[in-house]
């Protein structure tokens, strides 16, 4: 999926031995430029494209709690000096932004924009994290055929390290998310003070979903995202 970058990303990594968080990228924010954006962002399009070409190790998860409940971003940016930048940013309480009259301009939409957070995690940190993530498998591949509804939980995992691409994404209730070991500690380390939506049992998508509402708007409970053999497939 074609995809444009809106906006660079907030902060700059130091050219240190500390790593600086950078926040989640901002071309998924504001609302409306998300409606078009999402898709290739949860599916790293843009980490992808640059793995092996620009030097960085860097990791994109997204956990989706019911799209128009709760979804939470996770940027790491890992470092030379094992240290890890990590961004974080959670939407909570969406709602339908279409049927919002922007009459206050950007102010109208701050209720559906990303909260924010980032700090920087420590070698061992890093080390206990990046454990967990091979435990779960998490560089891929993923199950190919996937179904990700947006009404469901969900984590996907794009990432580079070393010049190579990953993917790999985990839906409840397919396996009870018994093959994610990370989150948790992922969890921990989250400085956006919304509590974690946490899995629940649910009916199928299909008996959730608004009969009347327009297929794949971003906001209407009307998408699902597929996985094929290294990524998300495109739409």
């Amino acid at each position: 999926m074609k995809w444009m970058f809106v906006a660079a990303f907030g902060c700059a990594l130091a050219v240190s031995s500390t790593a600086s968080a950078q926040r989640p990228d901002r071309y998924v924010d504001p609302p409306i430029v998300r409606s078009f954006n999402w898709f290739a962002f949860v599916g790293g399009d843009d980490i992808r494209a640059n793995c092996g070409k620009d030097g960085r190790n860097r990791m994109r998860l997204i956990y989706n709690a019911i799209y128009s409940e709760q979804v939470r971003t996770y940027e790491l940016f890992l470092q030379p000096d094992g240290t890890t930048g990590l961004g974080i940013g959670v939407l909570a309480d969406q709602g339908v932004v279409s049927n919002v009259l922007m009459f206050n301009g950007g102010d109208a939409l701050k209720p559906w924009s990303m909260k924010r957070g980032e700090r920087i995690l420590t070698v061992g940190e890093t080390r206990e994290l990046m454990a967990l993530f091979q435990a779960s498998a998490a560089f891929g591949p993923p199950r190919d055929g996937l179904r990700l509804p947006d009404v469901d939980f969900w984590w996907t995992v794009a990432s580079c390290r070393d010049g190579v691409w990953g993917f790999q994404a985990y839906h409840y209730p397919t396996d009870g998310f018994a093959n994610v070991k990370f989150a948790q500690k992922l969890f921990s380390f989250d400085t956006v003070p919304v509590p974690v939506n946490p899995p629940r049992k649910l009916v199928p998508a299909e008996l959730r979903r608004d009969p009347n509402a327009p297929v794949n708007h971003m906001n209407a409970n009307q998408w699902t995202l597929t996985v094929g053999k290294d990524g998300l497939r495109p739409r």
